[in-house]
C-alpha cells in the first residue's frame, strides 16, 4: 500500500506538468476560408496561456513554398505592419494572448495560406494556418446595338468559378432569339463568361436590359443596359427635313452654277469687243 502511494506521488508532479506545456501549446484559430473578390477577409487567433509569448506574426504563404511577413504585435514595438500590406492587412486585435486580423478588398492574388505565430520562449513558434480561395467577379463589360425595332444587348464577366448569365427585361420587349452565351479559360485560372441577346421593341419606346451575374450566389451583381428607340414619327420627320436640305443644296448649286455661265458669257462679250475697237486698219503697200 505504501509502495503505491509512493508511486502516485512521484507520477502526479508529472502528470501536472505535462498538463502545463500541452495548455501552453494549444492554439485556436478561425478565419475565412472563401472570400467574394472585392470583399473582406477575417482570421483570429489565440493561444490558453500567454506564459513565455514574445510575440506574435502574421504571415502569408503562396506558390506552396514563399512565406512573408505580413505584421506583427509584441508588448516592446506594439503593432507594425509591413510595408507591402499596410492598404491591405488592418489587426481589428492584438495582443499577446489573442489576435485577429481582416484583409481589404481581397483579389486573386490574395488567394494564400495565412498563418498566426505565436513566438514561445523557450518553447519556439507555435503556429495555426488557415488556406483563402477568392471566389466572385472582378470585371463586367456591356454593349449595345440598335437597329430598327431591334435591340442587341452583350454582357461579359471574369470571374472564379465561370460566372453565370441570365436576363431580365423591362415589360414590352421580348426576345428575339434564344439568349447565348460562352465561355473562356484565362490564363490566370479565372474564366470570362459571355451572353448575347436581341429583343424586339416597339420604335419610340424605351426600356432596359439586366444582366443578372451569379443570380442568387455570393456577390452576385446585377448590370442594367438601358436603350431608347426612335419614334416612327420623328424617323419620317428626319427623312422630310432631309429631303428638304438637298432640295436647297440643288437649288443652291444650280444658281451658283447659272451665276459662273453669266459671267464667263459677260467675259467673253467684252473681251470681243476691245478687239473690235483696238484692232489696227489694213495699211495696202501696193497702193503707195
Amino acid at each position: 500500500m505504501t509502495e503505491w502511494k509512493l508511486h502516485f506521488v512521484l507520477l502526479l508532479p508529472l502528470s501536472v506538468g505535462f498538463g502545463i506545456e500541452a495548455s501552453r501549446s494549444q492554439i485556436s484559430g478561425y478565419g475565412s476560408k472563401t472570400a467574394v473578390y472585392g470583399g473582406d477577409a477575417h482570421y483570429s487567433c489565440s493561444v490558453a496561456n500567454t506564459t513565455g509569448v514574445i510575440q506574435v506574426t502574421w504571415q502569408r504563404i503562396f506558390k506552396g513554398e514563399v512565406v512573408e511577413n505580413l505584421a506583427t504585435y509584441s508588448q516592446r514595438f506594439g503593432q507594425h505592419v509591413n510595408d507591402p500590406y499596410k492598404e491591405k492587412v488592418t489587426f481589428t486585435e492584438a495582443s499577446l494572448g489573442s489576435t485577429s486580423i481582416a484583409l481589404r478588398n481581397v483579389t486573386w492574388g490574395d488567394e494564400s495560406c495565412y498563418v498566426c505565430s505565436f513566438n514561445v520562449f523557450p518553447e519556439g513558434s507555435k503556429r495555426k494556418q488557415t488556406c483563402l480561395t477568392v471566389q466572385g467577379i472582378s470585371e463586367v463589360k456591356t454593349e449595345v446595338e440598335q437597329e430598327d425595332e431591334k435591340v442587341a444587348f452583350r454582357c461579359s464577366a471574369t470571374g472564379k468559378p465561370a460566372p453565370t448569365i441570365g436576363w431580365a427585361f423591362s415589360p414590352g420587349a421580348t426576345p428575339s432569339d434564344p439568349p447565348q452565351s460562352v465561355i473562356i479559360t484565362n490564363s490566370d485560372h479565372t474564366f470570362t463568361s459571355s451572353g448575347n441577346v436581341t429583343l424586339h421593341a416597339p420604335t419610340g419606346g424605351a426600356g432596359h436590359a439586366d444582366c443578372l451575374l451569379n443570380d442568387g450566389e455570393a456577390g452576385q451583381r446585377r448590370e442594367r443596359i438601358p436603350f431608347s428607340l426612335p419614334d416612327g414619327k420623328e424617323e419620317e420627320e428626319g427623312k422630310g427635313l432631309s429631303s428638304a436640305r438637298f432640295a436647297l443644296v440643288i437649288v443652291t448649286v444650280l444658281l451658283i452654277s447659272s451665276i459662273l455661265v453669266a459671267a464667263a458669257m459677260t467675259r467673253h462679250r467684252l473681251k470681243a469687243i476691245r478687239r473690235k475697237h483696238f484692232t489696227l486698219p489694213t495699211v495696202d503697200i501696193q497702193a503707195l
